[in-house]
């Protein structure tokens, strides 16, 4: 981890102790950052060894800061699988000067942050966001984690189970399934094959058998988990002290105090963390495969139905190349959907939906390079096919001589990306700072040594390439359902073995001498080549500055004809030589029925396919597209560098009306999208159930059984009549943002409209509105369902209190403040003390008409208990609202309003933020300022009355309806007084509520109708 240029060198000056500040080293030299970038920089390195990133950000309305250690599951004790995780989960729980177990998280919520930790195969991250005057208070809290940790006893149990419940959480997670199982199946005695999660029994069998050995320790503390919790806090604090070490750790800080500040701040601070004299964490280099995992592949039951291929190889580790990059350069080949591609051939095969390729960045000791998509049933027939492809295109790679504009494209989208990189969320950024320590860049290069290729390599390329042969690599297929013939076994001869954390079966063969000997010959497919240069590289970056003493709220009503409305805004604050357009196309018949909404998906599906192979030329450019199916009609963005953005949306407008819709490629997405509409009840409970009551509460929305039963009766006529009526028809509403003139805006819009100039005009009364429906007073009511995996453990309750209208200004933001003062109480009380579950949240659900109080839980226990725990914890609360007082109401406000007024940081978010409003048909460009505002003059008073009146589960006329997911096997009772909704009820439960109005532009926003002065 420690490079040499971080420890010595000219550039490099010791800063003498001075009062309560030791001594330091800080890099003199300087760091090569962004254009944009108007930060100030300082690397330092304390005396205890830990190097630490420095950020001044004047403008930045969130401090950060993230701590990396070079120790993760990796160095789990073999009898304890899962320690490391759960050391930090136990980490955060107090500390010799903040003992209280919630100080941490009241702290930051209080001051309008967000925290988390994170544990790796080779690291742990630590990291928060903050109110910036905070930060001071802050940095001591993240500090004492490490230097005096509580461990807290009566917290073992507790803990343990919590760690055990978000491992349930992931159980029929294909995606983890996938990965345990690849870890599962390396060379016996590896650390890769290390359970990283870890579960009660985990945590508890070796500390089992050593009271067993030795008999039970005195002195039982409640909640400690008894001896054998005991002996595991004994075990941890012993793994605490052999692998947490100052010369293992990395910080970054992001802060708008100046530099010299910062260092007052952080080297004091993190100065206390022991240095134990442990060496940074070696990179692992023993293989995680041999020849008996080599030339391989591995067919795996996945919960869900699709069709799950990986192609895998060991490579060296990539880090120390960051100047020449290899393994990405050669992903860019594999992972190509232009013509001549390996996608392009197995689309048009119609065995491919998705194809990725690249070198993993995040575990230094397993280092692999990865080919992976998704098959259709008939690629994954043809899979022997389809590894073949993949290896023909390598000897293809391996015999080409590389054009220089391949190098030379990769290396300028690399600069200019680094070059014009916009800001993000700065607990991001912190952690990607901290993450750049871990790797061996100089000094100088630790903010463009992962983002830039510097130099053409192309020994190391070959070099490379070479270790992409067919016996070096590892295949994986997943399926839900195995064929006999695919497996290459008579139906007496398959035995599957059970994966041991996930119980993921599989069934490991050997790819046969046959497939090793085609793959190994020279490429012979005419249909495969290299890509050509790329149309849409940006020429032009000239970036249209004119400074401003504010920037612009809102975006203007700049252009409007019967058939489109366009709103603009010119960037001035970001400065980049990039744009936004977002638009709604408004078609009849999109969603009036589930055939409707399954024909215009479908629509959408085969226009992306067709678009495919040209607009991933632009993505490589940084240009990327959007296009979703919505209820009314289609959503389409583009964004990126503005130079050839017109070309792009050009492009895919006029793909709406000449796209080819073939027999083919409809099978292929009507077969795709039967699996996601059947995949969809597969997913995990707390979505579900939060899918479950927004259904509920809307007047028109089609379940995906609904529309799964439409499929089967689409034939190639039907969807070509349906693109001819959507088109028949249209309105456009349009966003278009940043590095744009006025005029260039207009003739955007212009252009747009002109491509489906033979369109007629759709007039507002056949355009689609959403509309809530209305929950009547004193209502409890209950929805009741099932959940469709007889594997899944866990249960889920959406419990929702409806508040009133979402456009009801003071209410919205009373409804706000109520929502940021539960959060954490029902955070703390739910999850943490009752351990109902790893899932807890508190939000604000909102729909067009209607908005209230949303509290999720997924647990072990059943629905109904869960919503008594509510319940209770709800009717506790108010007596702690009431407790509060007058400083602890401004602090909790201020908290709130920090988070409201927290400004844009990037071109993207500013643009969100406006489509949100101009999608949502509000038009409420200030409503973060109006709830700000509103919330500093809330009154106790009136807060203890809302809640009395909405929330109170004693509330007489309150609005409430839960929702029970329930697991298979799980018995559920909700109680007598509730009423209960079931699937055959369902209908005439929302035949039998209110329905609001639909959304209309509030009254503040009539001024932003008015002309854009000419720039």
């Amino acid at each position: 981890m420690v490079d040499p240029a971080w420890t010595s060198g000219p550039l490099w000056q010791t800063v003498p102790a001075t009062g309560t500040t030791p001594e330091y080293s800080v890099f003199t030299g300087s760091v090569a950052k962004p254009e944009l970038d108007d930060r100030e920089y300082r690397l330092i390195r304390l005396s205890n060894g830990i190097q630490s990133v420095l950020v001044h950000d004047a403008q930045t309305d969130k401090a950060a800061a993230s701590v990396y250690i070079n120790v993760g599951h990796l160095q789990d004790p073999d009898d304890v699988p899962g320690l490391a995780h759960f050391c930090e989960h136990m980490i955060m729980k107090g500390s010799e000067p903040y003992p209280a177990e919630n100080d941490w998280m009241s702290f930051i919520q209080s001051n309008g942050g967000v925290k988390n930790g994170v544990t790796g195969p080779a690291w742990q991250d630590y990291y928060f966001s903050i109110n910036p005057a905070a930060l001071s208070d802050a940095l001591p809290r993240l500090a004492a984690f490490f230097w005096g940790p509580l461990f807290a006893p009566n917290l073992t149990a507790r803990e343990m189970h919590a760690v055990d419940s978000e491992n349930k959480r992931n159980l029929q997670n294909d995606a983890r399934r996938v990965h345990q199982l690849s870890k599962f199946l390396s060379v016996p005695g590896h650390p890769w094959r290390k359970f990283g999660t870890g579960n009660i029994a985990t945590l508890t069998e070796a500390a089992r058998k050593t009271i067993e050995d030795h008999g039970e320790s005195p002195d039982v503390l409640d909640g400690d988990g008894g001896p054998v919790g005991r002996e595991v806090r004994r075990r941890l604090i012993e793994w605490w002290q052999q692998n947490y070490c100052a010369g293992r750790m990395v910080l970054a800080v992001v802060g708008k105090e100046p530099l010299d500040e910062l260092v007052q701040m952080v080297v004091p601070t993190f100065s206390k963390v022991q240095n134990r004299g442990l060496n940074p964490r070696p990179i692992l280099t023993q293989p995680t495969w041999d020849s008996e995992q080599m030339g391989t592949i591995v067919f795996g039951k996945a919960v869900k139905d699709y069709h799950y291929f990986q192609l895998a190889f060991q490579m060296p580790d990539q880090a120390p190349l960051f100047q020449t990059k290899p393994g990405s350069f050669v992903a860019h080949f594999l992972g190509h959907e232009g013509p001549g591609s390996v996608y392009s051939y197995l689309k048009e095969k119609g065995w491919l939906l998705s194809l990725s390729a690249g070198p993993s960045t995040d575990n230094r000791s397993v280092p692999r390079f990865t080919i992976y998509g998704t098959l259709t049933k008939e690629g994954y027939l043809h899979y022997q096919d389809v590894l073949l492809a993949i290896y023909k295109y390598l000897s293809l790679l391996r015999a080409s001589t590389f054009a220089p504009y391949h190098f030379a494209e990769i290396a300028q989208m690399a600069a200019t990306s680094f070059r014009f990189a916009e800001k993000y969320q700065p607990h991001e950024y912190a952690r990607n700072l901290a993450r750049s320590l871990l790797n061996p860049l100089p000094p100088e290069r630790i903010l463009d040594g992962g983002a830039l290729v510097r130099e053409w390599d192309e020994q190391g390329v070959r070099e490379f390439l070479e270790l992409l042969r067919p016996e070096n690599g590892r295949a994986m297929l997943m399926a839900k359902d195995h064929d006999s013939a695919v497996l290459g076994l008579g139906e007496s001869e398959v035995k599957w073995e059970v994966e041991k954390w996930y119980g993921t079966e599989y069934i490991v063969r050997r790819l046969g001498d046959d497939f090793m000997e085609k793959a190994n010959l020279p490429n012979t497919n005419a249909e495969l080549s290299l890509p050509g240069p790329n149309p849409y590289i940006p020429e032009n970056l000239t970036i249209e500055k004119r400074e401003v003493d504010k920037p612009a709220p809102a975006p203007v009503k700049l252009y409007e004809t019967p058939r489109l409305v366009l709103w603009y805004k010119k960037d001035d604050q970001f400065w980049a030589p990039r744009a936004h357009v977002r638009l709604t196309i408004r078609f009849p018949d999109a969603y009036v029925t589930p055939r409707h909404a399954v024909l215009t998906r479908l629509f959408t599906d085969l226009v992306e396919d067709a678009l495919s192979g040209i607009t991933y030329d632009a993505s490589l450019a940084g240009l990327h597209y959007s296009l979703i199916n919505e209820k009314e009609g289609l959503y389409v963005s583009v964004r990126g560098y503005n130079d050839k953005l017109p070309v792009l949306l050009g492009t895919v407008i006029d793909r709406l009306q000449t796209v080819d819709i073939r027999e083919d490629r409809l099978k292929v997405f009507s077969e795709q999208l039967e699996r996601t509409y059947k995949n969809f009840y597969l997913g995990q409970p707390s979505n579900l159930a939060q899918h479950y009551v927004a259904s509920a509460l809307i007047e028109r929305t089609w379940t995906p059984a609904e529309k799964l039963a439409e499929i089967p009766h689409i034939s190639l006529a039907d969807l070509k009549h349906h693109k001819t009526n959507l088109l028949s028809k249209v309105h456009f509403e349009i966003l278009v943002t940043g590095n744009v003139k006025h005029d260039q805006a207009t003739q955007i819009a212009q252009d747009i409209e002109a491509r489906l100039n033979d369109s007629r005009v759709l007039p507002p009364a056949e355009w689609h509105r959403d509309r809530s429906l209305i929950l009547s007073a004193s209502s409890d009511y209950v929805l009741h369902k099932k959940h469709a995996n007889s594997k899944e453990l866990n249960s889920a309750l959406t419990y929702y209190c409806h508040f009133g209208d979402i456009a009801d200004d003071r209410l919205r933001a009373t409804l706000k403040f109520l929502v940021h003062l539960v959060k954490e109480p029902s955070f703390s009380q739910l999850r943490t003390v009752e351990q109902l579950g790893y899932v807890v949240s508190t939000t604000l659900r909102s729909a067009v008409g209607s908005m209230g109080l949303d509290i999720k839980v997924q647990s072990l226990k059943p629905p109904a208990y869960v919503e008594e725990r509510v319940d209770a914890f709800l009717t506790s609360f108010r007596d702690a609202l009431a407790g509060f007082t007058p400083d602890r109401l401004a602090e909790e406000k201020n908290a709130l309003v920090l988070r409201l007024l927290e400004r844009p940081k990037n071109l993207a978010e500013e643009t969100s933020r406006f489509w949100d409003q101009i999608e949502g048909g509000y038009y409420d460009f200030q409503r973060r300022e109006v709830d700000a505002a509103t919330v500093q003059g809330l009154s106790l008073d009136e807060l203890l009355a809302a809640y009395d009146a909405f929330v109170l589960p004693q509330a007489t006329a309150r609005r409430k309806l839960s929702m029970h997911l329930v697991a298979s096997q799980t018995e559920n009772a909700p109680r007598s007084t509730s009423a209960l909704v079931s699937e055959e009820t369902e209908a005439s439960f929302k035949a039998g509520l209110a329905c609001s109005a639909a959304a209309l532009p509030v009254a503040r926003a009539r001024h932003e109708e008015i002309r854009a002065p000419r720039l």
